[in-house]
C-alpha cells in the first residue's frame, strides 16, 4: 500500500471508489443494461421474425409469378388452338358454301336447260301445226285443187323436216 501512497493515492479513498464503482455497475447493470439487451433481444428476434415472413413472402410471391406465368401460357396455348379450329371450321364452312353454291348454279342452269327444252319443244309442236295447215293451203293454191290426204301428209312431212333441220 505504500507503493500507492507514493503515488498520492489514499487506500481509503480508494477503497471507497471501488465501492461505488462496484455498486454503480451493478446499479448500471441492473438498471440499464439487462433492459437494454432484452430490448436488443427482442428486437433481433422481431428482425429475424420479419426477415423470416420476408423471405416466405417472396417465395410465395415466386410461386405466384410462376403460376400466373404458367396459366397465362396454358391461356395463350388454349387460344392459339382456338384460334386454328375457328380458322378449320371457317375453311370448311367456306368449301361447303362455295360447293352448295357450285350445286345451285348447275341446278339452276340444269332448271333453265329443261326450261329451254320444254319452250323449244312446245315451240315446234305449236309450229308444226300452223306448218301443217300453211303447207295443205299453200299446195292448194299452188295446185289449184283439193289435195287428198295422202298428199297432204306428204307435204306436211317436207314442210316438217326442212322446219325441223332449220331450228337444229
Amino acid at each position: 500500500m505504500e507503493a500507492l501512497a507514493s503515488f498520492g493515492i489514499e487506500t481509503k479513498v480508494l477503497i471507497w471508489q471501488i465501492i461505488n464503482f462496484g455498486i454503480l455497475f451493478a446499479a448500471l447493470w441492473y438498471l440499464l443494461y439487462k433492459p437494454l439487451r432484452k430490448i436488443m433481444r427482442e428486437r433481433e428476434r422481431k428482425i429475424s421474425e420479419s426477415l423470416a415472413e420476408a423471405e416466405k413472402l417472396d417465395a410465395k410471391s415466386k410461386q405466384l409469378e410462376s403460376d400466373l406465368r404458367e396459366k397465362m401460357m396454358s391461356q395463350r396455348k388454349d387460344m392459339e388452338e382456338m384460334h386454328q379450329k375457328l380458322l378449320q371450321q371457317q375453311e370448311k364452312l367456306r368449301k361447303e358454301m362455295n360447293a352448295k353454291a357450285e350445286a345451285e348454279t348447275r341446278k339452276i342452269v340444269e332448271e333453265s336447260r329443261q326450261l329451254i327444252t320444254e319452250e323449244k319443244a312446245q315451240m315446234i309442236a305449236s309450229l308444226e301445226g300452223e306448218v301443217k295447215l300453211l303447207a295443205v293451203a299453200l299446195a292448194s293454191k299452188i295446185l289449184g285443187e283439193k289435195l287428198d290426204e295422202a298428199e297432204e301428209a306428204g307435204i306436211i312431212k317436207e314442210a316438217l323436216a326442212s322446219l325441223k333441220k332449220e331450228i337444229k
